[in-house]
């Protein structure tokens, strides 16, 4: 049994074949092209050259890419948005507002507001929705211009009804074929952080799917049969399936695969990492395996959303500049934010342009690693992605105390990450959080868990 690990970037497209015990067969590496299938195919060809496997041994295939996240810098091929907002307060901040002019162009956004929405116990507003305005609504536009819809009602993390009933109607009235994101399936209680990774998600709907149309089909042509995972933002894997329906959810995902097979290649768990690219530098840290996760409000685009994002320090500078003082001290200047302050943390060198800095590089206080296969970081970090099962919910504290709502969301993230395919006896609970509401008096009790495990 094999797997095969993939990462797909705007210059390069690297894969890496492993066996079942994790052992490094093969590498290759291929220039990425403006058609994604055409590089993957190129580096996928150069590998099997390498070995005399059958490809049929190949049984997954895991994919890192920074497509989505290219497409939003650039502003480049966004689907058509049309954004709905469900509440009672009406008429005020417009969706998107921090967003350029350029960005809200490139999706073509416009946006309609119904009453309804749900109040902070969860409880429906005063008003519900109106069928017939979303009806009228539709009828006032030229539908053939869009291509996806996204939906935010107000709490409804706590209570999605009204999201849910609203994209019902619009499939009946507008047809199967529109992309519809629902906000209560990515964001927590915040409104307009949670509207901005909605639409977001939306304008990146077609995006991947136009990038990789045809994938299935490549790895069948040549003799492989295997399930299709992408990687996500934390280092964990989700289904082909999924990866469409939510590509909001890779935009961080090739740096955190490289932190990840910067682990991998050093046997660290925690470790400060510095990828160096070939236009961009990136530098966080290794907690207990994973990247280190951001806490606070994460700007995509000059946008706030409330996504679960690793915490990295972006440098604008790579492998096409030559290494001078001034680089060095700005990476040992952004390191230093990492580092504990008694014991400082090694740091680890991975990427295709980190040859130079690290040989130039000095921190007395620690070790400084660049490891074989540094250049293979990323596709290694995504063929070694355990699939995870996460929860994050709003739970009433009315029938039950905090203890017993704690176990029942620890029960269901297991039971995700058993269903997404992880090997049972190596799932365990890698983190919970419990967050009261803030500044409300209520019952109301935000519980974050996620379950890793090996994949099958």
């Amino acid at each position: 049994m094999f797997r095969l690990g993939i990462d797909v970037d705007g210059s390069k497209t690297d894969a890496i074949l492993m066996d079942q015990d994790l052992n490094i067969v093969a590498g290759a590496k291929h220039p990425s092209t403006g058609d994604r299938i055409s590089g993957i195919e190129s580096a996928l060809v150069h590998l099997l050259q390498q070995t005399d496997i059958d490809p049929r041994e190949i049984r997954s295939v895991m994919i890192g890419t920074t497509h989505c996240y290219n497409a939003l810098r650039e502003e480049n091929n966004l689907a058509k948005v049309c954004a709905i907002r469900i509440g009672q307060a009406l008429g005020s901040i417009p969706p998107l507002f921090e967003g350029s002019e350029s960005l809200r162009e490139a999706m073509g956004l416009i946006y309609h507001e119904v009453a309804g929405g749900h109040e902070v116990n969860g409880q429906m507003s005063d008003q519900p929705p109106s069928r017939e305005r979303i009806e009228t609504f539709l009828r006032s536009i030229d539908l053939d211009r869009f291509e996806s819809f996204a939906i935010t009602s107000t709490f409804s993390p706590l209570n999605h009804g009204h999201e849910q009933m609203v994209a019902d109607w619009i499939r009946e009235t507008a047809g199967q074929e529109f992309s519809i994101t629902l906000s209560h399936d990515l964001g927590s209680l915040g409104f307009l952080e949670r509207e901005n990774a909605t639409i977001l998600n939306a304008a990146l709907s077609k995006v991947m799917m136009r990038a990789l149309q045809g994938l299935d089909r490549l790895l069948h042509r040549h003799g492989i049969e295997a399930m299709i995972y992408f990687t996500q933002n934390d280092g964990t894997l989700m289904s082909y399936d999924y990866a469409l329906r939510y590509p909001i959810r890779t935009l961080q995902s090739g740096t955190t695969n490289s932190f990840r097979g910067a682990s991998f290649l050093t046997d660290l768990n925690n470790c400060v990492i510095v990828d160096v690219g070939k236009k961009f530098t990136h530098i966080g840290m290794l907690e207990e395996g994973f990247p280190k996760e951001r806490w606070q409000t994460y700007r995509i685009a000059g946008v706030r959303v409330n996504l679960q994002m690793p915490e990295i320090v972006t440098l604008s500078f790579g492998a096409h500049e030559p290494v001078d003082d001034n680089m060095l001290d700005r990476i040992f200047q952004v390191i230093g934010r990492f580092q504990p302050r008694f014991e400082p943390l090694p740091i680890v060198f991975v990427g295709e342009g980190s040859a130079g800095i690290a040989s130039r590089f000095k921190y007395p206080w620690s070790d400084v690693l660049h490891p074989r296969f540094h250049s293979y970081a990323s596709s290694i970090g995504a063929c070694i992605a355990p699939v995870s099962g996460q929860v994050d919910r709003m739970y009433w504290l009315d029938e039950m105390t905090r203890e017993d709502t704690l176990e029942m969301a620890k029960k269901e993230a297991v039971q995700k990450a058993l269903l997404a395919g992880a090997v049972p006896e190596s799932v365990v609970v890698q983190s919970i959080k419990a967050t009261p509401l803030a500044y409300i008096p209520s019952k109301a009790l935000r519980v974050q868990v996620k379950a890793i495990g090996a994949l099958s």
